[in-house]
């Protein structure tokens, strides 16, 4: 897969998120879909939150600290390997502190704006590298390309949630 493929297919994974994020209305975007689980506007703001935190990643100036370089592999192996073989979210797993949403959602509208921009300079970013290898604190080092993908399974893994509520 070329890094131009790669990023059209990603910006295809956040244009059905948008469209579904879009379609709710306020108190579809404010209402947990479960006990202890986010609501739209919450997973809204989480997708944003892992796009400029991965805009930085690619540009080499992630925060959040990292894992010791020997272990990054192995969480690779067992956590975005396994995701870009099956094409899906394979697992379950509750996101770092530094990626969870507020407790109270933004407003719809601003919510989206703001993950438009993100993905925006996500895919600047990624562009600026020329396919250049992403070094992640905590997965290490991996094809831009490889990130991207990952990057859309995540949004399509949560826009699934977005209309299960």
């Amino acid at each position: 897969m070329t890094l131009e493929t790669s990023l059209a297919d990603n910006r295809a994974a956040v244009d059905e998120f948008l469209a579904a994020a879009r379609a709710l209305d306020d108190r579809q975007w404010r209402t947990p879909r479960a006990e202890g689980a986010w609501s739209p506007g919450q997973i809204v703001q989480h997708v944003t939150i892992v796009y400029e935190y991965s805009r930085d990643v690619v540009r080499g100036t992630p925060s959040g600290g990292s894992l010791p370089r020997f272990l990054r592999p192995l969480l690779r192996r067992f956590v975005v390997d396994p995701m870009l073989k099956a094409g899906q979210a394979t697992r379950k797993g509750r996101a770092p502190e530094m990626l969870r949403p507020a407790p109270t959602p933004p407003a719809a509208a601003d919510g989206i704006a703001r993950l438009e921009a993100a993905v925006t300079a996500f895919d600047d970013a990624v562009r600026a590298t020329r396919g250049a290898d992403v070094n992640h604190p905590f997965f290490g080092r991996m094809p831009a390309t490889d990130y991207v993908r990952f990057q859309a399974l995540h949004t399509r893994n949560h826009r699934r949630q977005l209309t299960s509520t």
